[in-house]
């Protein structure tokens, strides 16, 4: 049963992949983006790795996407570029595909499956321990980035309701 629902979980985070990478609007490229990080939140479930189900559904799933999805309403980036894919990019994004495939093909092919972990590895005590004691220098510098991401979006994002309230053209 665990796997039935692991095999429809997948097919469901690749078809919301698609969706992501195929949408001409940028609010349903965001919730099929949403759809896929929330399909792979209960991958994770079903590996019993309940830590990183709950992280990506909590920071993934729904902290950054409402951050995105509140920047693309605002903002509004559907400009003219967004229906100009001639054929030389769909080329040169099919090219880039197949290398990239290729190397994965490549890399799996020569992997050596190794013995698992030991049990005590990946606990959440050792990985806290990690994160707050070996990495709080990265984990912190990340947090500040998104800090200042979501002060930027705000700014330019009252800016232009600000403008457009004036009647005049938003300054971008």
């Amino acid at each position: 049963m665990v796997m039935i629902a692991k095999c429809v979980m997948a097919v469901l985070a690749l078809i919301s992949a698609f969706g992501v990478a195929f949408s001409r609007q940028a609010v349903h490229s965001a919730l099929f983006l949403t759809c896929n990080l929330l399909c792979v939140a209960v991958l994770y479930l079903l590996m019993s790795l309940h830590f990183l189900g709950a992280a990506q559904l909590l920071v993934y799933a729904g902290a950054i996407m409402v951050v995105f999805l509140f920047a693309v309403t605002v903002l509004a980036p559907e400009d003219e570029m967004l229906g100009k894919w001639n054929d030389s990019y769909k080329l040169t994004g099919v090219g880039v595909a197949a290398l990239l495939g290729g190397c994965l093909i490549v890399v799996n092919s020569r992997a050596v499956l190794t013995d698992l972990a030991p049990p005590d590895q990946g606990s959440l005590k050792d990985f806290a321990t990690n994160l707050f004691g070996k990495y709080v220098f990265p984990f912190e510098g990340t947090a500040f980035v998104l800090l200042v991401a979501l002060i930027g979006v705000v700014l330019l994002g009252h800016r232009r309701l600000r403008d457009l309230d004036r009647g005049g053209p938003s300054r971008d």
